[in-house]
């Protein structure tokens, strides 16, 4: 990533990356994609880093509770952006680009459901998409909210973040059915899109504006039908809310909660919607 430092998400960087493991520079002609490959390179790796994380953590996140296990996921891969901090709007606003978007998407909902299942979550129903919908929402108003961030530690940052989680939690306010899911999955990708444009800064300003992104209509007017409340104030502020395009990730047989938790998993997650913690995601 030192090399993104210097040179950002761009050709370039791939260009230098191959030269330095001995690759003649035209060997990023191998990524027909460009940067975006680059971009989802970074987001794979932080991924699989988070995994490990979590595994790692196992009997330490026995003893939260799933609002703690949620945020201590949020956080755990926000804090991997610190190296890349300056530069992540331009990553932003490449993977926000229409062409970029549905594998963005995509790894934003392996990345809440990632999180959803570490937190003891084993839902078949409806709920696993609504819960994993507001946890990306979450995620990535959290992120921006960072990119702004100059507290010491980014303590405001992780502030925001609790305070999103609690709201969330002890207000249980989800969409109803089918049809408010596939809206906000609508909704939250044109507003993570609108807020890349705004707070991404001069250069991806620029990269947008010279794309088919920057006719994407403000979606704040259409939200309130469809998001709960919660989320529309965090929209309003400036903050996006997205949703899984689609989800799914690799079973974790590493992980595995006591029975003693259990209970605790099942009263916390009716209030989100209700789950089956006692069985295995498929």
């Amino acid at each position: 990533m030192f090399i993104v430092m210097l040179k950002r998400w761009t050709i370039e960087a791939l260009a230098a990356g191959a030269t330095d493991l001995g690759y003649p520079s035209v060997a990023h002609g191998m990524f027909s994609r460009g940067a975006v490959e680059l971009v989802e390179y970074f987001m794979d790796s932080c991924l699989a880093k988070l995994r490990e994380t979590l595994i790692v953590n196992t009997e330490k996140l026995q003893a939260m509770t799933v609002a703690e296990r949620l945020k201590f996921g949020v956080r755990a891969r926000l804090e991997m952006l610190e190296p890349v901090l300056a530069t992540w709007p331009q990553g932003m606003a490449i993977g926000a680009l229409p062409q970029n978007a549905p594998s963005t998407a995509k790894r934003l909902a392996m990345l809440s459901d990632e999180i959803w299942y570490f937190a003891g979550d084993k839902s078949t129903d409806l709920s696993w998409y609504t819960k994993r919908a507001i946890l990306t929402g979450i995620y990535a108003s959290t992120e921006l909210f960072m990119l702004n961030d100059k507290s010491p530690n980014f303590q405001d940052t992780w502030a925001f973040l609790d305070r999103r989680v609690d709201e969330t939690i002890q207000l249980g306010e989800l969409p109803q059915n089918l049809n408010d899911v596939a809206g906000m999955a609508s909704i939250g990708l044109q507003s993570v899109f609108s807020a890349v444009t705004s707070l991404a800064g001069p250069l991806a300003g620029q990269i947008i504006s010279n794309s088919p992104l920057s006719q994407v209509p403000n979606p704040i007017s259409a939200v309130g039908s469809v998001v709960p409340p919660s989320v529309v104030s965090a929209v309003a502020s400036g903050m996006p809310f997205n949703s899984p395009a689609s989800a799914g990730s690799a079973g974790h047989d590493a992980m595995a909660f006591k029975s003693k938790d259990l209970d605790e998993i099942n009263a916390e997650l009716e209030k989100l919607g209700g789950a089956d913690a006692s069985e295995r995601r498929s």
